[in-house]
């Protein structure tokens, strides 16, 4: 056994032991003899509606279901159908998501509804403090409409705590990870005031196997992961609540890291690193106008930065600075059941650096109107359209869906749409290494549309759908030179389609409050067009066949969970020559609630249950083996989850 897993399983024994051996309560806490406690049970299943886009495909995952588990905003996402997490390498390293096989420069993330990237650029997930989150919305198939462009496969948006109370939380886990979060709330008057600082380390060099020669058997080396370890670290603030005749919400996020880079097992690099640094503000008024209109107005902005030091790039790190800022104006029309929203916003977006050529702008101004209209008693419908302009790329994202309730807790959802993302500012402007940029780009452009049955009752929740999407003028880098110089270029036409399920049970009390949650996914992608060797082809790292599935029990002041994740039949390369191996991984856990108030419990999670050391990430490098986390958590009642 690996030591580092060996000591974090021995302080996880340890800790548990004590937990178990410990009262659940403090005698002054006791209840008397005469009177039954219950423990409140709380039901928090997906639920596959948002107030964006109540007719899209859209799963809402509660972060305080996974209360004490070393789950990030891609270990949360990764519960949802639809949906692929790229890992690339230990915590704290880089991390994206892909939505319905669309890449991850298509999908559109967001903090508290702000917008992370530019309309085009890919977001790594790892750069968001976990014990930041409260619930992540995912919602896929194209929805330019409801979040702007950008959103091309689908939009995850990451709702950041708000409660009342005091909490805290430390962990120590193998390959040398730690973490330590706090965050407390209080209210003064109408208003509530959040502030929350988090930071985790690793040094993340965990062992692998590596088969330099494949085809020939027991050729596989045992390696250790060098130049992995990662620093990060945020503070959240947030105030909320009415002031006079107005709501206010306001927020400032402040988080930054760094981390070594790896390399790849053919060409591992001991000394390079990356810097990365964010810093996002948003104050927003609203105000009720008679009983059925609501104008609201918000003023935000963000700033980063990313340092890169690649030494065969050169001996001086690149430096890119940049930032955002814009103005929204929204307007809501409610009557009864039916709902009408108009939104205008303008925003500008720069970075600055030398492998950009210096600073490049651009200014993006939208506007749009979206409807939520019932017909008759039963039947809802969607409609929403935006039209938007981002430096010299027009475009315009449409949407109409519908809802249809049925008997005994069923109803119909489906949804047809279009969006379109543009180049981001690396694809047109960035020439570094044996990359080169392309101002001749063309935004990539989807149509699609989907449809499920969903039955959501008392009992729990399930959704079984299909869905279509036709990519065109998708953006990827090919080999222009012999020299191996790699250009973006526009490839013609993909076609997705696939099927997705989900499903979760409510806790049965009878059972130990058992509960079962699942969400599957079947992808077919083709290449419509393009080279003779390619058309007809798979598109590269998407999996035709992914599964997740979740059994728990509570036993109060126990909990103890299973989890299962398979990931089968994805290919590296256009050709589909290259497969990558398929995977399915274990994880369990458990925790032990000692006192209910304040609130303290104990937590164990074991990630790759069975050590698992050939895993590779979609480029083909290695993932870690088996790693466990304990952690202790305590708060107040009000801010921590029963």
């Amino acid at each position: 056994m690996d030591p580092g897993n060996a000591y974090a399983w021995r302080a996880g024994a340890l800790v548990l032991f004590l937990a178990v051996a410990a009262p659940a309560t403090t005698g002054a806490d006791e209840p008397s003899p005469e009177a039954v406690v219950m423990d409140e049970v709380v039901v928090r299943l997906p639920r596959g509606e948002i107030a964006q886009a109540p007719s899209a495909a859209a799963t809402v995952v509660d972060a305080d279901r996974f209360a004490g588990e070393a789950k990030g905003v891609a270990e949360l996402l990764a519960v949802s159908p639809g949906v692929d997490v790229q890992r690339y390498g230990a915590a704290g390293q880089l991390a994206t998501v892909a939505i319905r096989g669309v890449a991850a420069d298509g999908v559109k993330v967001l903090v508290d509804g702000l917008p992370l990237g530019t309309a085009g650029g890919t977001v790594d997930l790892s750069t968001i403090p976990r014990a930041w989150i409260r619930r992540v919305q995912v919602v896929r198939g194209p929805a330019g409409a409801a979040f702007g462009a950008g959103a091309l496969g689908g939009a995850v948006n990451v709702i950041t705590r708000s409660a009342p109370g005091i909490s805290a939380e430390a962990g120590a886990g193998s390959f040398g990870t730690y973490a330590l979060s706090a965050d407390g709330g209080a209210r003064a008057g109408g208003l509530t005031l959040l502030a929350g600082a988090a930071g985790e380390s690793t040094e993340g060099d965990f062992p692998y196997s590596y088969d330099p020669t494949p085809e020939t058997p027991g050729g596989a080396e045992r390696r250790v992961a060098r130049n992995d370890a990662s620093r990060r670290g945020g503070l959240l603030l947030k105030l909320g609540g009415p002031v006079g005749d107005l709501r206010l919400d306001a927020l400032a996020q402040v988080s930054g890291g760094h981390r070594g880079l790896p390399g790849s097992v053919r060409d591992p690099t001991l000394s390079d690193w990356q810097d990365d640094g964010r810093a996002l503000a948003m104050v927003r008024m609203a105000r009720d106008v008679g009983q059925a209109l609501t104008v609201s107005a918000r003023v935000d902005g963000r700033a980063d930065l990313l340092d890169v030091r690649v030494a065969g790039l050169g001996s001086e790190p690149a430096r890119q600075r940049g930032g955002a800022g814009g103005v929204e104006l929204e307007a809501e029309l409610a009557a009864g059941a039916a709902r009408l929203d108009a939104l205008a916003s303008a925003g500008e977006e720069a970075w600055s650096g030398a492998a950009l050529g210096g600073q490049r702008e651009r200014a993006t101004l939208a506007a749009a109107l979206a409807g939520d209209l019932p017909v008759g008693s039963r039947v809802s419908i969607g409609p929403a359209v935006r039209v938007e302009r981002t430096g010299r790329f027009d475009g315009a994202s449409a949407n109409l869906g519908a809802r249809v309730a049925l008997p005994a807790d069923f109803r119909v959802r489906a949804s047809a749409g279009r969006s379109y993302r543009v180049p981001s500012f690396e694809e047109l402007y960035l020439r570094q290494g044996a990359l080169e940029p392309n101002a001749d780009l063309r935004p990539e452009r989807g149509l699609g549309a989907d449809a499920a049955v969903v039955e959501d009752g008392p009992l729990g929740y399930l959704s079984a759908g299909a869905f279509v999407l036709r990519e065109d003028d998708i953006i990827t880098y090919e080999q222009v030179s012999s020299a191996g110089r790699f250009r973006p270029l526009n490839t013609p036409a993909a076609l997705l389609r696939g099927l997705e399920l989900e499903a979760a049970t409510a806790p049965l009390r009878a059972l130990w409050s058992l509960s079962f949650q699942a969400a599957a996914t079947l992808l077919r992608t083709e290449l419509l067009a393009g080279a003779p060797d390619v058309v007809g082809n798979e598109l590269p790292r998407r999996p035709r066949q992914q599964l997740f599935a979740r059994v728990s029990i509570e036993p109060a002041p126990f909990e103890a969970h299973l989890e299962a994740r398979s990931v089968r039949g994805q290919f590296q390369d256009e050709r589909n020559e290259v497969p990558l191996p398929d995977a399915t991984t274990w994880a369990a856990g458990g925790s032990v609630r000692l006192l209910r108030a304040p609130r303290l419990s104990v937590h164990l999670q074991v990630d790759n249950l069975t050590d698992r050391r050939d895993l590779l990430d979609g480029f083909g490098n290695p993932l870690p083996g088996r790693s466990v986390m304990v952690s202790l958590r305590a708060g107040s009642p009000e801010a921590t989850p029963p």
